[in-house]
């Protein structure tokens, strides 16, 4: 494991910066999900994935098929239902990982994990590992489940310049959503707030790098 990904795991068993970050990337349609009761919120595990394509670090992300279900169609990273099989919560978003795209459990080094977040539409609490692989990955998408894999450098969330605001079609209504614009894929909801607290974290270590 090379230096920078050591150190994210390092930052992320610290005190995260949670809702505060998260709360940058949210709907403003969806910000009573803050407190909303999740005590009866089914419980689902997905994975940041990270790996270095071409020496730049990567993050995998998945567009799901449309099967219209409450996420049909949208960007998200791979994951999903927990299990009573499953070890633990991690265990969940390893086991999804491996069945939507085909990284074995095995090969993904778990760095820490970042703040939970309810998702109302779904009554899912999500609770997001971050993992890293340090071969080169080999991915198989299900067809079942996944429309296509996405691998997008971390870079392009880091830089700012792909954040948008956009009207987007959520069911039956429209809202106004502060979203990732990258290569003509629209990354909103609840992925963008995880991923937004994930930037936050990179962002402090680098500010810290810079001043030592």
């Amino acid at each position: 494991m090379d230096n920078f990904i050591e150190k994210i795991g390092q930052e992320l068993h610290k005190p995260l910066p949670g809702k505060n970050a998260q709360i940058k990337m949210a709907p403003v349609a969806h910000l009573n999900r803050f407190s909303m009761d999740a005590s009866n919120a089914r419980k689902g595990g997905v994975l940041l994935l990270l790996s270095y394509q071409k020496s730049e670090l990567h993050v995998t992300l998945i567009k799901r098929v449309e099967d219209g279900g409450a996420h049909s169609g949208q960007i998200s990273f791979p994951g999903g239902k927990s299990e009573d099989f499953d070890t633990d919560i991690v265990g969940t978003a390893k086991r999804e990982t491996f069945e939507e795209v085909g990284i074995a459990p095995e090969k993904v080094e778990i760095l820490g994990s970042l703040s939970s977040l309810y998702i109302p539409v779904s009554n899912y609490l999500v609770f997001p590992a971050v993992g890293f692989i340090a071969d080169k990955p080999k991915f198989v998408a299900d067809p079942k489940e996944v429309d296509e894999i996405l691998n997008i450098p971390l870079e392009y969330f880091l830089s700012g310049k792909y954040i948008k605001t956009e009207k987007i079609s959520a069911r039956n209504y429209i809202i106004d959503a502060p979203c990732y614009q990258i290569n003509g894929y629209t990354i909103w909801g609840a992925t963008a707030m995880i991923m937004s607290e994930f930037v936050e974290i990179v962002r402090h270590l680098d500010s810290i790098n810079l001043l030592n």
